[in-house]
């Protein structure tokens, strides 16, 4: 019966090997799958969209008003009688801004068009950053199925250990049976950790608009990570690149540019017109200069509307710089965390944790360990090994943070 067991476990382990290694049918890097994204994505084509429109809102503020033809028909009779005629009317009237409404009105549409670009370079950085987010969520998870089958590769072994002692006699079915359970909740933890992998998997295949491979891996791992000290200068890169805050000081450019055009708006408007009529008894050609005099109305209300969403605009730039550089901020601190964390780890904390389950396996092996202890030095290894992913992780999740922030990538002296 136990043979049938231990066969059985057998064919469990091999189908939870990931078939033959899995074979992949592409193989992407970070910057791969970043150009596929950007490739695809729907707020990139829209953001392209609306540059294209505010280059042509740019053109339109920047034409002169357009003449005005006037044509009249009638007939008409003499007063003294005789028969009528026909009377004809032209009129040619030009519209002439002030240079300085023409002049104003073109800087908001340029502001409107700056605007446009940071918002292009603004769904760029996103775009960007998700995908290095997605990626390193997949490699995480990758590497805790990792971690989770190698456990259940050595609780399946503890198993068999204990399955053959005890049909000599040297184990107790008690052991076996606490096993076994161990055993289990490893397998449980796999399925766990697969299963995060193909919801991982799926989230960045939809967020590249399903153009990625059924089957792919990723070149990098987490551990290639360049793990140093943040370099200095990060709130100024912040404060120079970051597309929110650049777009947020050109809503203040236009909010300026929109109160200068409704204080320039209150100044007459000249038109010139040249005109020809011909009447029953004479013919007339005639020249002229209108003024539209700010009478009545002297702009006043779009005046302080325009000066009072100037002030909004520049308390909401103070504003927006506080908020991201406490941001950044925090991103910085999880950085610095995850690199002491890992620095653990790589001073020997894994190896230890390694080195200390395989001597306690040994001693097992050789009856001068109990199960109980086994287990602790199995669950110890597992846990110290998710530790180590979730720090790499970490470093990761802060670096595509910081990079999102500062609009690029971090950049050190000595980096070629």
């Amino acid at each position: 019966m136990r043979g049938r067991h231990l066969l059985t476990l057998t064919l469990v382990l091999a189908a939870m090997e990931p078939a033959a290694a899995d074979e992949r049918d592409s193989t992407y890097s970070l910057q791969d799958l970043r150009i596929i994204a950007s490739s695809v994505h729907p707020t990139l084509e829209a953001a392209e969209a609306a540059a294209e429109a505010a280059e042509g809102f740019l053109k339109q503020a920047q034409s002169y008003p357009n003449p005005e033809l006037v044509v009249g028909f009638g007939r008409g009779r003499p007063r003294d009688g005789g028969e009528s005629r026909s009377e004809t009317r032209i009129e040619l009237v030009q519209p002439i801004e002030m240079q300085g409404i023409r002049r104003w009105r073109s800087r908001l549409a340029e502001a409107r068009l700056r605007e446009a670009e940071v918002n292009r370079e603004l769904a760029k950085v996103v775009v960007d950053s998700t995908v290095a987010s997605l990626v390193y969520t997949v490699l995480l998870e990758e590497r805790r199925a990792e971690i989770a089958r190698e456990s259940t590769e050595v609780a399946a072994r503890l198993v068999e250990l204990l399955t053959r002692r005890a049909d000599v006699g040297e184990s107790s079915p008690v052991e076996v049976t606490r096993a076994r359970s161990e055993w289990f909740a490893r397998r449980r933890e796999l399925l766990e950790a697969e299963g995060a992998i193909d919801a991982s998997r799926g989230a960045l295949r939809l967020f590249c608009g399903g153009e990625l491979a059924e089957r792919f891996s990723i070149e990098e791992r987490l551990q290639d990570l360049n793990a140093r000290e943040l370099p200095a200068g990060l709130v100024e890169r912040l404060r120079d690149r970051n597309p929110l805050l650049l777009r947020a000081r050109i809503g203040l450019e236009e909010a300026q540019a929109r109160t200068e055009v409704a204080r320039k708006e209150t100044f007459p408007m000249i038109e010139l017109f040249a005109g020809h009529e011909t009447e029953l008894d004479r013919t007339a050609a005639n020249l002229g200069v209108g003024l539209a005099i700010p009478l009545w109305n002297r702009n006043r209300g779009a005046i302080a509307g325009a000066s009072a969403e100037q002030s909004v605009a520049s308390a909401e730039v103070r504003a927006l710089a506080l908020e991201l550089e406490t941001a950044l901020d925090r991103a910085s601190s999880g950085y610095r965390r995850s690199l002491a964390a890992v620095r653990l780890h790589e001073e020997g904390w894994t190896e230890a944790a390694r080195k200390s389950l395989e001597i306690v396996s040994f001693s097992f092996e050789n009856g001068e360990a109990s199960l109980l202890e086994v287990l602790d030095a199995q669950r110890s290894y597992l846990d110290v090994g998710l530790a180590e992913a979730e720090s790499w992780a970490g470093l990761a999740l802060a670096r595509a943070d910081i990079e999102r922030l500062i609009a690029g990538p971090l950049e050190w002296e000595d980096t070629p």
